[in-house]
Formats: structure tokens, sequence, C-alpha cells
């Protein structure tokens, strides 16, 4: 690979002239005509030597401004001189006129300071090794191929093309703020695997410039973190009762279309700071700024990691919920039997949010589409063979013609919050299926918190079974 030098050279006429005598002895020039330019000319391609003229480096120090950059600390410079009068050559200067001796000279210093290649494929962990000195040392070897992480938040990869970084991905993230994410992992493991990368360039900046901006940012967004949710906490409406109330309230509703108002919208069932950042477009920090503020408004509330997973219930009350789960079959009907969680489309996905985070239910896939339909949200497994079906079903009143394709053999109905009861019972009644209430059976209930839905299904389950 031939030598990479620096040319800093105030005369554009002398500068163009040895570029030229260089690029013909085979090295790579890239030019620049002050101490200034010079390193920003150095985070674009690190070159291997610097050489600058004697008249430049007195108006602006180049060896200085190189030393005073760790990256660049350790690229020698070399010194242009036009005259020497009656004094020598000081070790670090050569001939302008003399190209022979230059290219000599470049050659030497380069050597001293030359790095051993690496290997053609790199694997390792990034708490032996943090991605930001992997990929400082990528880009001091110039390497071109793709970095691959595996993280506890997913995979990711880097893309670099002679050790530059241009495009990286990371959940649903591409470009700068995936590399800003990335950065941020401590635990996993990464493999280099060299070749040209296949994707566009989304990452126009000097990988160095890149790197220290992103762990300025990565600083600042792990200190916003530990101060919203020390304990990897989640988010939610803190009244989600009320959310209709705030929706006709514009004065406690935050703008739809501003970041705050973003955040409002998602919170309507609870999410990780890291589901926010992947959902919400902008900056990262910004977002974090946003939820902080309706944090400190109170329109917003931690659910603690103790309360996100819970049992359905004790080893000791699953027998007996079994065996009340065997009278609940309607005649005519066949297992399993089914209890119904009714309430208003926004809270249904509250629900099967919840419904994901307790043990003992299989839990139904996400739809693809969204429509407010009747739909399943898990399955109580109680053991032996005995499964207890609950189905979601929206209560707003234009979808009361889809409700005969639940309601018909239902064990119980169990209308939750504020969903629309006179309709709802009108049809329960028609179909002689008991109509119960949330409140009714277990006192206040947050739908965010999976133990007090666990609380209701047991509840609901033995009502249901005592009527019959």
């Amino acid at each position: 690979m031939s030598r990479r030098v620096l040319l800093v050279d105030s005369d554009v006429d002398a500068l163009g002239a040895l570029a030229s005598q260089l690029r013909a002895m085979g090295l790579g020039v890239a030019n620049a005509n002050s101490a200034e330019s010079a390193l920003e000319q150095a985070y674009q391609s690190r070159p291997d030597v610097v050489l600058a003229a004697r008249q430049v480096d007195r108006g602006g120090n180049v060896r200085a401004a190189f030393k005073e950059k760790a990256e660049f600390a350790d690229i020698p410079v070399l010194f242009l001189v036009d005259k020497l009068g009656a004094r020598e050559l000081e070790p670090d200067e050569v001939m302008r006129v003399d190209v022979d001796q230059i290219v000599s000279r470049i050659s030497e210093v380069s050597r001293r300071v030359s790095r051993p290649p690496l290997p053609a494929d790199i694997r390792g962990d990034l708490e032996q090794v943090p991605l930001v000195d992997m990929l400082q040392l990528l880009a001091m070897n110039r390497r071109t191929g793709t970095l691959s992480l595996t993280t506890a938040r997913g995979p990711g990869d880097v893309k670099l093309v002679e050790g530059q970084i241009v495009d990286a991905s990371f959940s649903r993230r591409t470009g700068e703020r995936a590399l800003y994410r990335l950065l941020a992992e401590r635990r996993g493991r990464f493999a280099f695997s060299p070749g040209e990368p296949s994707s566009a360039r989304r990452i126009q900046a000097s990988t160095n410039m890149l790197l220290m901006e992103a762990m300025r940012q990565v600083d600042e967004l792990n200190e916003r973190r530990a101060t919203l949710a020390p304990e990897g906490e989640v988010f939610a409406l803190s009244d989600l009762a009320s959310l209709s109330g705030l929706l006709d309230g514009p004065e406690s509703m935050p703008d739809p279309s501003s970041m705050r108002g973003r955040i409002f919208e998602l919170l309507q069932m609870p999410r990780s700071i890291d589901e926010l950042l992947d959902e919400i477009d902008g900056p990262d920090l910004e977002i974090l700024e946003a939820l902080g503020q309706l944090k400190k408004s109170g329109k917003i509330k931690m659910i603690p990691l103790a309360t996100l997973t819970t049992p359905l219930a004790t080893p000791e009350q699953i027998p007996i919920l079994r065996s009340l789960a065997t009278r609940l079959v309607r005649p005519g009907f066949s297992a399993p039997p089914r209890l119904v969680l009714a309430t208003s489309a926004s809270r249904l996905g509250v629900l099967a949010y919840s419904m994901r985070r307790i043990t003992d239910v299989a839990v139904a896939p996400e739809p693809t589409a969204r429509a407010p339909l009747p739909r399943p949200l898990g399955t109580m497994r109680l053991g032996e063979g005995v499964e207890v079906a609950v189905i979601g079903l929206p209560t707003d009143e234009t979808m009361a013609p889809t409700w005969a394709l639940s309601l018909p053999g239902t064990a119980a109905v169990v209308r939750v919050g504020d969903a629309e009861r006179a309709a709802l019972e009108a049809h329960c009644e028609a179909v002689e299926v008991m109509l119960l209430e949330a409140d009714g059976l277990i006192g206040a209930f947050d739908a965010t918190i999976p133990a007090e839905l666990a609380a209701l299904l047991r509840s609901a389950l033995e009502s249901a079974a005592g009527a019959w």
C-alpha cells in the first residue's frame, strides 16, 4: 500500500508542483494550506506523514496542532526547507528541491510508526474491547468491511470503507442515530467481515469527528436514562381512564405534532425508553428531554420492573382455578371456555401488553391489522390440559355488530374502565351471558400493571364458576 502524505503549504503553486512530483513517485497526497485545514484533512483521511512548509509551521504550528490531538499524536511531521544558509538540516527537515530525499525520509519515518496489520476476520467481546476502540482500530488500519454486533437489544452493524464509517443500522435506526445507539451498548459480541459494503453511504462525517460527537452524546444519553428510569422502568400515561377527557381538553394535551405529543400518543400503552427512541423520529436527546417534561408534569407514570412480570396465580391457587374452569364450558359449546374483557379500543392494547407479561398465559400473536375488532388476548393454562381463552372486546358502540362473534358461549364478560355499558348489557342479556364489573371484582384497576390483570382474571373465573 502506498504511503499517504498530507502536504501543508500556503504557497498554492509550490504546493501543486510538489504534490504532482510526489504522486508521480507513487505516493498518495492530500493538500492543506494551514494547520487548521491540515487537521480537517487528517480527519477525512488519516495520513502516514505530514509534510509542512516551515513558514506555515511558524504561522500556525502544525506539529503542535497534531500533538494536541491524541488520535494524531503519533503521526510524524517533516518540514520543507527552501534555503539553508549557513546552518545544517535539522533531523525533521528535508530540502524541497530534493524529491528523492523527501520520498526516502517519508518511507523511513512512516515505517517507524507503522502498525501491524489486523487479521482478516476479527471477533471479540464488547466488555473486553469497547466498540469505540474497535472502530478507531479499524479506522487506523483503513479497513473496508462490515462490523456486525449482537447485543441484548438486538443485532446491529457498522459499515466501513477505507476505515471511514459510511453507514450503521441498529433496531429500526440507520445512519448516525444507529451508530450512537450502538456505541451505548456495553455488552455483546462483534465480528468484522472484510468486503465492500453493499448499502448506500448515509454517514458523511469523518470517523474521528463522528466518534467524538457520538461519545459526547452517549455520555449525556446514559446520564439522562439513569435519571429518568434508574432501574429500567417503563412509562405509561398516568391516568388512562381520563384519556378521553385529556383529548377533549387541548390545554391539557400536548400538540400531537410535537415531540411531547408523539410520546403522549405512544404511551397509551406502556413503553420503555428504548421503544420510544425506536418509534419516534428525532434526536434521542430531544426525545428524552420531552419525556422528562411529561414526567415532571405528572401526565405520565413509571412502572417498576418488579411489576412487569407476574404469575397468574400461586402454585396453591392453580388446582382450585383448574377445578373452577372445568365448570365454565357452556352446553353446546366446545372447550376451552371463554372470558371476555370488554373495554375501549385504546385500552385494549394496554390489556394485550399486560397479558404478555403474565406467566401461565399463552399469548396470542400480535395482529397485523389494528382494527378495533374482537380478538384473542391469550389463553390461561391451568395444567392437565385445562385452559380458559381470554378475548378482548372493543366496546365502541359502532362495533356492536361484531359482538355476536364473541358473546355466544362466553362464560362471563368483564367490563373494564369507562366502556359503554347500556348496549353491552343488552347484548349480554340477549345471549344469557353474565356481565361483571372490573372495579366490582377487585376495586380500582390499573390495566398497565400485569399483577392487577392477573387478579382480575382469577376473580372473574371464580365469579363465573360460582354462577354456574
